[in-house]
């Protein structure tokens, strides 16, 4: 039987904005809109999952209001079950600039994705889940610690944990307490930092590690990954792909990962595949493939 992984995370609205490059304090640009889309990590993740036919559960919560009614539409238009609704606030939404050579920049305003209650777990699947997608969006604040106690009650399944470019808002107490659980830390150089609050990479990855014992992947960007057991870190090399703008490539290398390890691959070859996804995405525009390939 193949693995199932429940997938915590957002869907927000992406409006994707092309820039030459980033205003300095007091500047007046210019910008052309590209695109307004659902977006999120967990989004984002699911539906590559969706396209690899791998399966999962998307436990996003959907409020109250237009940017909700998007996300809603956008669901049920891709066949993708509400699991939790609450009418309290509606969804938040994010602009992406993206600059000339690709390389993207967040402003985000939160919704209801970073106020997660506990009573919602009633609402969670009761099946059995051999993975847990985390990414640390969803950790923040008070989030963080409901979030924490669902899946400390899922001791099978491993967690795959995105710390995202909000690592260094994250709780220093619930990290360790996420550490214990084992975690798959899935992350780019920038955010192991945050996490380890180490001066060297060899340093925060045997740091992390010492917490964690489990698998550690680093993305490099254009280089590719780097993948550490613990003992050896091996260095992965990223598919040849002409880069057209980075928005989702993360999120894709992650699915890649999540992808292998359901189909029952090592780390390091879930890392590979990690690779090709994110290398596909990168050469589009936004995160959302229109068709998947993958090269086992």
């Amino acid at each position: 039987m193949q693995a199932r992984t429940l997938v915590i995370g957002a869907a927000v609205i992406d409006i994707i904005v092309n820039i030459d490059r980033l205003p300095k304090t007091g500047d007046d640009i210019y910008g052309e809109l590209e695109e307004v889309l659902v977006g999120g990590c967990g989004y984002n993740v699911q539906r590559l999952l969706t396209q690899a036919a791998v399966a999962h559960d998307f436990f996003c919560p959907i409020g109250e209001g237009p940017y909700a009614d998007i996300i809603r539409n956008q669901f049920q238009k891709e066949a993708i079950q509400i699991l939790v609704e609450d009418e309290r606030m509606d969804n938040g939404w994010n602009i992406a600039f993206v600059e000339a050579d690709g390389e993207r920049t967040f402003l985000s305003v939160p919704g209801v994705e970073t106020h997660w209650q506990a009573d919602w777990q009633a609402y969670i699947p009761q099946v059995v889940y051999d993975y847990i997608y985390l990414s640390g969006y969803e950790l923040e604040g008070e989030s963080g610690w409901v979030i924490l106690d669902w899946v400390t009650q899922m001791p099978d399944a491993t967690i795959i944990f995105d710390p995202s470019p909000r690592a260094d808002f994250l709780n220093r107490e619930l990290l360790q307490q996420i550490y214990a659980l084992s975690p798959i830390i899935h992350a780019n150089q920038a955010e192991l930092f945050a996490l380890s609050q180490q001066d060297t990479y060899d340093a925060a990855v045997n740091d992390l590690y010492s917490y964690t014992q489990n698998d550690i992947i680093t993305t490099m960007g254009g280089q590719g990954a780097r993948y550490y057991d613990g003992v050896t870190m091996t260095e992965v090399p990223a598919e040849a792909s002409q880069v057209v703008d980075t928005i989702g490539a993360g999120d894709a290398h992650t699915a890649g990962f999540i992808i292998g390890k359901s189909r029952g691959l090592s780390s390091l070859a879930a890392t590979k595949l990690g690779n090709q996804v994110a290398g596909q995405v990168v050469a589009q525009r936004g995160a959302s493939l229109a068709q998947l390939h993958l090269n086992e």
